[in-house]
């Protein structure tokens, strides 16, 4: 789950963008109408995303970005998409580290939905493998989560990751899952095999861009390689 604040003067541009993110069942969306409230409620509750629609009457957003970039920790945090007004200010913007997308008035929801999902492409596997973080991902490549293959392949990563050594043996990593669902070893692979079917059928579509550039090299995504990949990405972060 993807946390997104809006921040926003207009108490009704709030509830309308509210309403055109609400589809994704990936956002958790939580909206402010100051600029005192939008620092308090992003230190309290650390979202992977602040939308900035407008300046504040108690404060600009060249002072909210300023305040939320004191540490090295946030200042390296490239999470702030921004609207602004006219391109004059956009020479002081640029020296933001925190400002990932940056456009012009007027609003466009449709551009901050684009902006959002595009962090999500870019940030997505940067986390450490579990049960709503790989749902995401598996969103993002196409793959159904609600199918038995695709919760047999998030248990065979997050396996793999406590213990890369399975990694060597597909036989092995099988096993774990027949055991852990109380399954015929059998049943396995076809389940794997048929949930991938949705991501190799998006990715002759689209091609390898995005995230699917992990898979540039592979002819067709497998159980196999897709555990692989999909494991070592994640350990490469985890150094």
């Amino acid at each position: 789950m993807l946390k997104v604040l809006i921040a926003d003067e207009d108490l009704e541009a709030n509830s309308t963008c509210c309403q055109y993110l609400a589809n994704d069942k990936n956002l958790d969306v939580i909206t402010t109408s100051s600029g005192i409230n939008t620092l308090n409620k992003y230190h309290e509750i650390q979202p992977n995303i602040l939308v900035i629609n407008s300046d504040f009457k108690d404060k600009r957003y060249t002072e909210i970005i300023n305040e939320l970039s004191t540490t090295s920790k946030e200042r390296k945090n490239c999470n702030i998409i921004l609207t602004v007004n006219d391109n004059t200010e956009k020479i002081e913007l640029d020296f933001m580290a925190k400002v990932y997308k940056l456009f012009y008035s007027p609003l466009d929801y449709n551009n901050i939905k684009e902006g959002i999902e595009q962090y999500n492409l870019d940030n997505i596997i940067f986390y450490e493998p579990n049960e709503d973080n790989l749902r995401a991902l598996f969103y993002k490549l196409n793959l159904y989560n609600e199918r038995l293959g695709s919760v047999y392949l998030k248990c065979a990563i997050i396996r793999c990751y406590n213990n890369p050594i399975l990694l060597n043996s597909l036989n092995s990593i099988f096993d774990l899952v027949t055991e852990e669902f109380n399954i015929s070893y059998n049943s396995v692979r076809p389940a794997m095999r048929n949930a991938l079917k949705s991501v190799n059928n998006y990715r002759n579509i689209t091609g390898n861009k995005g995230i699917f550039k992990l898979f540039e090299n592979e002819e067709s995504i497998t159980p196999k390689n897709f555990i692989r990949i999909i494991t070592t990405y994640y350990l490469k972060q985890k150094k």
